[in-house]
């Protein structure tokens, strides 16, 4: 009864829902030989419907339909296309699936710590009736993913279906474009997007410091005292940590903290109250929604990676979180609980940056800055309604020592001009730099963890008015704060935050 049970759910993992005959089907068939193996599936069987229950599922990363125990994202994906024609018992076949292997055992330790405490107890119970004994979850999900990559990846058939598989669905519904009549209701949606370049780019014709100000410019700055590094510097760190079989370069450490410190930028804002200022995401003791602490500054961080000119470049981003973006009148569609900007550094093989962009963390208003001789490709969608990769302005070359400098408009968050600034010539206000990982796992007040992300990926009460009118586009709650790896980042078109192409795709030197 308890398999027939199990069999017949859906369980619900990062935003993605993975049906029960993944396990209990020709997962199981496969195994069915190898002692210990079948139980091995129950018992992962048994993890994910305790997440899918609780609703602690992470959406950084999608299981791949097939091999639930392992996920995928947008740079691996693109990272195992030129495997289709490699050997797959290869040593860069294996390297590409512990990639895969190491997404799950991430994601799957956060959605266990994020658990409610009785859901962990009710698990217990489930895991102890499966394997006859005492467990520690974390531990045998662990070993049961690794147990049946091994086994499940012993013949090319399994491999190259696997190749098959390991897609990422895009973030945009196909149904709410058919439903909402896209192609007529995106004309307005363009049109609409136009005039909000004419009203918004203005200021980066001229210098940032002629920008009007409503109230009392704050800077904050990076909370560091070592010294950028310099272009040298920064290419021979990222050349040493590039692994051997795909170059992906993979700084860490020290190295990675110098290169972070290196490229983080100074926030300029236009503050006029305590909307505008900068902070960490938390849960607050008296429940509800998550809130902003101000009183903690910080920049959450991450690394990625892009192609260009055939090479695999590293990008750093840089996130921040501001309370709320405030409303103007009672007829503006944007405003809504917490607000935020990233800001992300594409770092050339010289070691200085090539292309800047930026979006606030619901995926809107994503804008380019590449630095000359870097410039945007001339594309057939400039004669069409698609959005394209918007330049207002080229981005000013960052010297040795210097910072980049984001001009911020008060309430909206805007980035509405960029400079650049001598490090430590301003006394500004410190921010801490934090990992952005840290977010799907925030403690709560009086005991255990939540993702400041539901199972979807968006942040609960952040929903904004303007989803009413903009659902025809295909996405998910318009103007909603999302996670990581779900930015589908164009209304007219499909264009996702996290795609390695992007740069390649839209500039050229």
């Amino acid at each position: 009864m308890r398999s027939l049970a199990v069999a017949i759910m859906v369980a619900v993992v990062g935003g993605c829902t993975v049906a029960d005959t993944e396990w209990r089907g020709p997962l199981r068939q496969r195994v069915a030989g190898d002692p210990g193996l079948p139980a091995c599936v129950d018992a992962l069987a048994e993890i994910r419907l305790a997440v899918a229950e609780a609703g602690t599922g992470d959406a950084e990363a999608a299981p791949i339909r097939g091999f639930p125990y392992l996920r995928i994202n947008r740079f691996l994906a693109r990272v195992g296309e030129p495997l289709e024609r490699m050997p797959l018992d290869g040593p860069a076949f294996e390297a590409w699936v512990a990639r895969l292997r190491a997404l799950d055992v991430v994601a799957t330790r956060i959605e266990l710590a994020n658990l409610p405490e009785d859901d962990r107890l009710r698990l217990g119970l489930r895991l102890h009736r499966v394997t006859a004994e005492p467990v520690e979850v974390e531990a045998l999900a662990e070993s049961c993913g690794d147990r049946l990559r091994l086994h499940d990846l012993t013949d090319d058939n399994r491999r190259r279906r696997l190749l098959e598989l390991a897609r990422v669905p895009d973030h945009y519904s196909n149904l709410a474009r058919i439903v909402g009549l896209y192609p007529l209701t995106s004309i307005p949606v363009s049109f609409g997007w136009d005039a909000w370049k004419d009203a918004n780019f203005g200021g980066f014709q001229g210098p940032p410091a002629s920008l009007p100000v409503e109230g009392t410019i704050v800077e904050w700055g990076p909370d560091t005292i070592a010294r950028p590094l310099s272009p040298a510097e920064v290419a021979a760190i990222v050349e040493a940590s590039r692994d051997p079989h795909f170059a992906i370069p993979e700084p860490n450490g020290r190295d990675l903290r110098s290169l972070i410190a290196t490229f983080a930028p100074v926030w300029r804002v236009d503050v006029t109250g305590a909307h505008d200022r900068i902070g960490t995401p938390v849960w607050p003791a008296s429940g509800g929604d998550a809130e902003i602490d101000t009183g903690r500054p910080a920049a959450f961080t991450r690394v990625g990676h892009a192609y260009f000119e055939g090479e695999i470049l590293l990008q750093v981003s840089y996130a921040v979180w501001f309370p709320e973006r405030p409303r103007e009148s009672d007829l503006d569609i944007l405003a809504g609980h917490l607000d935020g900007i990233v800001w992300r550094v594409t770092i050339g093989a010289d070691g200085r940056p090539l292309v800047y962009d930026t979006m606030h963390p619901c995926g809107c208003y994503h804008l380019f800055f590449p630095v000359p001789p870097v410039r945007r490709r001339p594309i057939a969608d400039d004669m069409v309604f698609d959005e394209i990769a918007e330049v207002p302005t080229p981005a000013p070359r960052l010297e040795e020592g210097q910072r980049m400098v984001l001009w911020l408009a008060t309430r909206s968050h805007y980035l509405v001009g960029l400079s650049t600034i001598d490090d430590g010539e301003t006394d500004s206000v410190r921010y801490a730099v934090a990992d952005d990982n840290d977010l799907r796992s925030l403690p709560i007040p009086g005991g255990g963890r939540r993702s400041l992300f539901e199972a979807d990926g968006l942040v609960a009460g952040t929903e904004r008015m303007e989803r009413f009118l903009l659902w025809p586009m295909g996405i998910a709650s318009p103007g909603a704060m999302r996670q990581w790896g779900t930015h589908a980042t164009a209304f007219v078109g499909r264009r996702h935050f996290d795609d390695p192409d992007l740069i390649e795709k839209a500039f050229v030197r």
